[in-house]
């Protein structure tokens, strides 16, 4: 019987087709859209994490407060500077603390101009901090070491031909805020974006070419033990305080650890997440709307058909039943086209970010339960916004459906 009901619904779909497709297209869409942005939101979230597994559980970062994108540009006159840096690295459960200066950097290369973050990083024994975090791998050439003056490791990304019109390779010779330095490594592709698109030499040819001999733009600590992680980050946060003369609550720097970055981005990242959905859900509405709008009017325009079945014996839930069933395929092909689709443009950023930030950085997930999940919330919707109609088709009376 229900296989009966599946055939006069399909058959009744195929009659209207180019109205079928459009409803279709309303659930279809919003499918699709929330589909690709909880694929992108798990990706994107993965990556993230990833990226603070790779810097380390024990690791803190310190930055003057107001810094905004990127080292090196705090509000105001807010800077931290090599008191506080000396300050740091006595604080109790610190193993090791590395001091960096960034500034933002005029690259020039092929008679073209660029923008980007230099960074200088010290080459004491404090470099084995950064080092160990794998951001910093060379693909090409070297890493800088002890005696470099005036060379340069760039990030893959910015090395590449799109940017000066020919790639930057290893032995040329850039100029940064028209100063001539040396290329003597490429890191590798698929790392840190900041380190892929950025420049990186010593930390005293920075200080040097941004005349800063005090400032420090960024720390990077090492605690002694990561279970003590947010102990020593009280410790600090006291010394600092203590030493810059500032109150609780009125810090002028930020304290954070890996674990409190990765909790403090994940709360962001899933209200704007849900904000999305929420926003794509409302072409779902639009689509529920159509659904119901084409059962309607394919009530208005099969009374007699209605009137016919009800003469030979057709009972009202019969009617109902073949209704609903109708309603519903729409709202399930609409899913399936819609989950597909999602997947497709899914793929398809991760393939785009992938080219821009090398292979095997961003990757989307498209678990089972989202796809079945989408696919049977469509199939839900579409049998909800038939139930109206399909109450309307199975109470009419036989005699006014055939009059109509």
């Amino acid at each position: 019987m229900i296989l009966d009901y599946l055939k006069l619904a399909i058959e009744n779909i195929l009659h209207r087709q180019l109205r079928a497709w459009l409803t279709v297209l309303g659930i279809v869409i919003g499918i699709a859209a929330v589909v690709a942005l909880v694929s992108l939101g798990q990706g994107l979230q993965y990556t993230v994490e990833q990226q603070f597994v790779k810097i380390g559980a024990d690791k803190i970062t310190i930055q003057a407060k107001g810094v905004q994108g990127a080292p090196g540009t705090s509000s105001g006159n807010t800077i931290l500077t090599k008191d506080d840096y000396d300050v740091v690295r006595k604080s109790s459960g610190v193993y090791g603390v590395v001091e960096v200066l960034a500034r933002f950097g005029k690259i020039e290369f092929n008679k073209k101009i660029k923008y980007t973050y230099v960074r200088g990083l010290p080459l004491d024994d404090t470099k084995n901090i950064y080092l160990e975090t794998g951001v910093y791998d060379v693909d090409q050439g070297r890493f800088l070491r002890n005696g470099d003056k005036n060379k340069v490791v760039v990030g893959s990304e910015f090395a590449k031909e799109v940017n000066f019109g020919k790639p930057i390779i290893v032995n040329e010779k850039i100029k940064i805020n028209d100063k001539e330095y040396t290329v003597i490594g490429i890191f590798k592709a698929g790392g840190n974006p900041g380190i892929s698109q950025a420049v990186v030499m010593t930390l005293d040819d920075a200080r040097e070419l941004y005349s800063e001999p005090d400032e420090v733009s960024m720390m990077q600590v090492k605690v002694n033990d990561a279970k003590d992680i947010d102990k020593t980050v009280e410790n600090i946060k006291k010394d600092l305080r203590r030493h810059r003369n500032v109150k609780e609550g009125q810090e002028d720097f930020t304290v954070q650890s890996t674990k409190q970055f990765i909790e403090s981005f994940l709360v962001v990242f899933n209200v704007i997440t849900v904000l999305l959905v929420g926003l794509a859900s409302i072409s779902l509405l639009v689509g529920a709307i159509g659904i119901a709008n084409t059962m309607y009017t394919a009530v208005l325009e099969r009374n007699r058909e209605i009137g016919v079945m009800k003469s030979i014996g057709a009972r009202n839930s019969q009617i109902l039943t073949i209704f609903l069933i109708e309603s519903a395929l729409i709202g399930l092909l609409g899913g399936i086209i819609g989950v597909i689709l999602g997947a497709i443009i899914s793929k398809g950023a991760e393939i785009a970010i992938g080219g821009f930030l090398g292979p095997g950085f961003f990757m989307v997930f498209l678990p089972w339960w989202l796809l079945v999940g989408a696919a049977m919330f469509a199939l839900i919707i579409g049998t909800i916004s038939g139930i109206l109609p399909a109450k309307q088709a199975s109470s009419l009376n036989p005699v006014d459906a055939l009059r109509g």
